[in-house]
């Protein structure tokens, strides 16, 4: 991990790079990036204009638009409430196209099992202001709201409890929470790999995000060609930051009007594209 660059500090080299593109690829996670963190899930709204701007760009041939989140997809959906965007919930195990075929990357067979759940729900019932989240393909452990004074000695049981299923589960720690998930392959980034296909990026990649599920996406996006920014890290594998989920959106407002306003890239005779591929 390296310290970052702030964003902000780099419009003109990104302005440049918009103009030799395109398709723009953008790519946002959803608590923390797109919505500021609540207390509860169920409390996050995303902001109008946030919802606008997407309807805009997803109406555009030139751009495509990904959402990925820990919550669960149907939720995710009724949050976002906008059509023709590439889909993702419980950080990537579950995902749904633009045109709305959905797909679960998790058989029966790699299922949390029961008995882990039933500890962690007997666990949390002993701090209060801890409760489990059901995600149906995973679950979350949310503590925000439990006394400082006794999260550490909530965390440690939880890590204790996940211990012995460690062939069967993987634990990971984000903002107040942990997100319990199957131990598969699969998650935001091998969604993300699923979004873009195996065929070259013709344009310009983006991936906004804020936690620790987020930093696996950083380096596909990074390896991609893409451009990955941390939203309030200080250190991470993406390559810039910007302080907060307000600012992620007057940054998206700002290369709405600079792809708007770019002058569109001829398209290459066959011939030239043969010579430079030789």
């Amino acid at each position: 991990m390296a310290t970052l660059k702030p964003i902000w500090l780099s419009l003109s080299d990104l302005s440049a790079r918009l103009r030799e593109s395109r398709t723009l690829y953008l790519a946002c996670d959803y608590d923390g990036t797109l919505t500021p963190i609540a207390e509860a899930p169920e409390k996050a709204r995303l902001p109008v204009r946030a919802r606008k701007l997407m309807e805009r760009v997803t109406s555009r041939h030139d751009v495509r638009l990904a959402v990925l989140s820990g919550r669960k997809l149907d939720d995710l959906q009724r949050q976002i409430g906008v059509n023709g965007a590439f889909l993702a919930g419980g950080s990537g195990l579950e995902t749904a196209r633009p045109d709305g075929t959905r797909e679960v990357h998790v058989t029966p067979e790699q299922s949390l099992p029961t008995e882990l759940r039933s500890q962690l729900e007997a666990w949390c019932q002993r701090f209060q202001g801890s409760w489990v989240e059901d995600k149906q393909v995973s679950f979350a452990l949310h503590y925000r709201a439990v006394a400082p004074d006794l999260q550490p000695a909530f965390g440690a049981g939880v890590r204790r409890r996940v211990r012995p299923f460690k062939s069967q589960s993987k634990l990971v720690h984000g903002k107040r929470v942990f997100e319990l998930m199957p131990a598969v392959s699969w998650d935001k980034a091998a969604a993300v790999g699923h979004w873009l296909g195996d065929g070259p990026i013709d344009g310009t990649l983006l991936y906004f995000g804020d936690d620790t599920n987020d930093e696996p996406v950083y380096e596909v996006v990074r390896e991609r060609g893409g451009i990955a920014v941390a939203v309030g890290r200080t250190v991470s594998r993406a390559e810039y930051v910007i302080p907060s989920a307000e600012e992620v959106l007057w940054f998206l407002e700002w290369l709405e009007r600079e792809w708007e306003a770019r002058p569109v890239p001829l398209e290459q005779p066959a011939a030239v594209r043969e010579m430079q591929n030789a």
